[in-house]
């Protein structure tokens, strides 16, 4: 009775009958010898194991990176609400609802991505990148006031204390 040896994960197994094998996960791929072989063939490429070996499934198909603009969004949100504790700045604080709604959408893309839902998932993305892109310039609205506010109240008190 035949014995094989069984290479799995880079590791000589073995030796092992047909029985024995059949027992085990062989997919035809696997390199196997036994003696009077002259070198390793593929399980699928002998006779008698090839009613015992297993077909591995096709790889999965590969899921298309989407965009989501979260890591953006977390940021401008942050930072605008950073800089909205900033005496005279507390106007940027109107940029904190659209950001917001970019983590929201944001958020909604990765959800929609796991599902399988690429189109929802890159009607999604646009939206987060939309909102996020109002955030911007929401936040730049405030602080260019803000710092007018700032230095009106600068040349106001400088005229008085002159």
């Amino acid at each position: 009775m035949k014995k094989y040896f069984v290479i799995v994960n880079e590791e000589q197994k073995g030796p092992f009958s047909i029985e024995e094998l059949s027992n085990k996960y062989l997919t035809e791929d696997m390199p196997v010898w036994c003696e009077g072989m002259d070198t390793w063939h593929k399980a699928g490429e002998i006779a008698e194991l090839k009613d015992i070996t297993h077909q591995l499934p096709p790889a999965p198909p590969r899921l298309k990176i989407i965009k989501n603009w979260l890591t953006e969004s977390i940021a401008a949100t942050a930072f605008a609400a950073m800089i909205s504790y900033i005496p005279g700045f507390w106007i940027c604080c109107v940029s904190l609802p659209f950001g917001g709604t970019a983590i929201w959408k944001a958020l909604k893309v990765q959800e929609l991505h796991h599902k399988h839902n690429e189109e929802m998932a890159r009607h999604y993305a646009n939206e987060a990148r939309k909102w996020m892109i109002w955030e911007l310039y929401a936040l730049g609205v405030g602080f260019f006031f803000s710092l007018i506010g700032l230095c009106i109240i600068a040349l106001v008190t400088y005229s008085l204390w002159t």
